[in-house]
């Protein structure tokens, strides 16, 4: 029938067309200089675990995968336009209020101009 089986891409239920264009219509009024963009991202033994695999038909696929968090480790970092990522910093865990505090106003601010200028706007 023309079918096959696909990976699905999940898009979160609240997601807003309206929502969105306000948001644009908010972030476009700043100059793309100005603009320094936060995020957070975190891997353990299980972030590369696999979702697919082939076996022959009839048989199962089976992978050995850990089932428990060993050691996860969390990373924050800040991207400039023309610069990349200009503040970095790798914590074991996750990070807590003390520890994000501490990156923002120790690397962060220390980059950051006042507004209006370059650098000025962080996005989180």
């Amino acid at each position: 029938a023309g079918l096959n089986v696909k990976w699905i891409q999940k898009l979160a239920a609240e997601r807003s067309p309206e929502i969105r264009a306000d948001y644009i219509r908010h972030i476009s009024q700043y100059p793309a200089n100005y603009l320094v963009f936060l995020d957070e991202v975190s891997k353990d033994d299980r972030t590369y675990a696999r979702l697919w695999g082939r076996s022959r038909v009839g048989t199962r696929v089976e992978h050995h995968a850990p089932f428990v968090h060993k050691r996860r480790f969390s990373m924050v970092a800040v991207l400039g336009l023309d610069e990349g990522i200009v503040a970095a910093k790798v914590v074991e865990g996750s990070f807590v209020r003390e520890s994000f505090m501490n990156y923002l106003c120790d690397d962060v601010l220390l980059m950051s101009t006042p507004y209006p200028g370059p650098w000025s706007v962080l996005v989180m």
